[in-house]
């Protein structure tokens, strides 16, 4: 089964604030038509973000999280590319 990334229309104009913030939601559409809703990072962006919320006394649960060496188009659509069919159950 394929997956598809659904980026908006106007992703490339912002692409660069994306990439350089190291995280992004997007969706993507299954075959049949569902689309999920899931969370990319960068493994920079990740740390920071969990050590903070630890230090805080949070928890971090963050469903349907794929982290890629970049946040770009590319290597987003390359990582939905490869994901398993069982991330999106």
């Amino acid at each position: 089964m394929t997956y598809e990334l659904r980026l908006p229309a106007d992703f490339g104009d912002y692409a660069w604030e994306v990439e350089a913030k190291g995280w992004f939601p997007a969706d993507v559409t299954a075959p049949d038509g569902t689309t999920y809703r899931v969370t990319f990072y960068d493994p920079v962006r990740l740390r920071h973000d969990v050590e903070a919320d630890l230090a805080a006394g949070r928890t971090v649960p963050i469903a349907r999280l794929i982290v890629v060496e970049r946040v770009t188009a590319d290597h987003m659509a390359r990582a939905v590319a490869r994901l398993p069919e069982s991330f999106f159950r």
